[in-house]
């Protein structure tokens, strides 16, 4: 359970970390998955700002953290295109959304490491599968902490 007196905003700024189990915390600690203790939502929002991301929007609950994640405008536009149109290649994607192909490269990364779609078949001849969508209405993009 978090402490009574924590929101989102309080996450925000500096406070004390009260792990619930401070023995597992604690193993984390001495196995390095963890670097030091309450920083987490910090450093989860300066690496957004570092990667130019939109820093995700939280929401506190009695016994979990909401965080949601906004796609970024080259990702978001790639997405639609290819969910429109799961045959086209980087270029035609390109040429469709007016942005260069480097662009649609990075993008299409992005979404093939995050697990939101794949290829099948040969650049040339194969499509994009949309494994899942994310949507900000049926916030299916929160990750629980």
């Amino acid at each position: 359970m978090f402490p009574v007196s924590w929101t989102a905003e309080t996450l925000m700024q500096k406070h004390r970390s009260l792990p619930h189990n401070p023995d597992i915390a604690n193993t984390f600690f001495r196995a390095g998955f963890i670097e030091s203790w309450g920083r987490g939502v910090e450093k989860i929002c300066r690496l957004c700002r570092e990667y130019g991301i939109a820093e995700p929007e939280y929401t506190a609950h009695p016994n979990d953290i909401m965080v949601m994640f906004e796609l970024n405008e080259p990702v978001k536009m790639v997405l639609e295109a290819i969910s429109e149109n799961p045959n086209l290649s980087k270029e035609k994607i390109a040429e469709k959304i007016r942005m260069s192909r480097a662009t649609v490269t990075r993008a299409l990364a992005t979404l093939v490491e995050n697990g939101t779609i794949y290829r099948v078949g040969s650049d040339k001849s194969g499509y994009w599968k949309v494994v899942k969508l994310y949507n900000k209405e049926t916030k299916k993009n929160m990750l629980k902490n």
